[in-house]
């Protein structure tokens, strides 16, 4: 078995942001930020201190990267996301436009955890739908779609797809009511 700590790691020939990174106008990006190859940003972005981009990474316009955010390789996220902070994009998710997480979110993508294991790598990562809330501390299974507009509450286990409109709470979500009226945002 390899000792992984005995491993020489090589040292990027750039800084903590890729030269390839695309940037639209307008994009503030605060202290410690680390960005890796391929990433596209759109224009009025914020990426706050400490947060860490895998690459891949795609972003609309207008989107918050609140504080010590991890985005896994090759996420895609529509046009005015907001995230906060401390959360965990995993690799490879889809999230539409106008999509709000609350702090401490962490998404998953395999229900097969195979480190040091003869195990296939299964990836399945979430899909949030277009005008979706989460509610901080929640955790978003592998290949749950949250729908349209749907809220998720603070502290929730998502296990399995929530229909759009609908509000879910508890471990394990589940239904509790329809989202109010007031709350939907209008088609595009």
């Amino acid at each position: 078995m390899n000792d992984f700590y005995a491993q020489k790691f090589e040292e990027p020939e750039f800084g903590p942001i890729h030269p390839d990174v695309i940037f639209g106008k307008n994009v503030k990006l605060r202290h410690f930020v680390v960005i890796e190859e391929d990433c596209e940003f759109g224009e009025n972005c914020f990426i706050g201190n400490n947060t860490t981009i895998r690459s891949g990474c795609k972003f609309g316009d207008r989107c918050v990267i609140g504080h010590s955010v991890v985005f896994e390789a090759n996420g895609k996220f529509g046009q005015h996301v907001t995230i906060n902070a401390q959360c965990h994009m995993t690799q490879g998710i889809i999230v539409e436009d106008e999509v709000f997480f609350g702090p401490g979110v962490i998404t998953m993508n395999t229900k097969h955890i195979c480190y040091g294991r003869k195990i296939p790598k299964i990836y399945s990562p979430p899909l949030i739908k277009r005008g979706a809330r989460i509610g901080g501390g929640s955790r978003i299974l592998p290949g749950v779609t949250i729908g349209e507009n749907a809220l998720v509450g603070a502290g929730s286990v998502v296990t399995k797809d929530v229909p759009p409109r609908m509000i879910v709470i508890g471990v394990p979500a589940r239904v509790i009511r329809n989202v109010p009226e007031d709350e939907i945002l209008p088609l595009k």
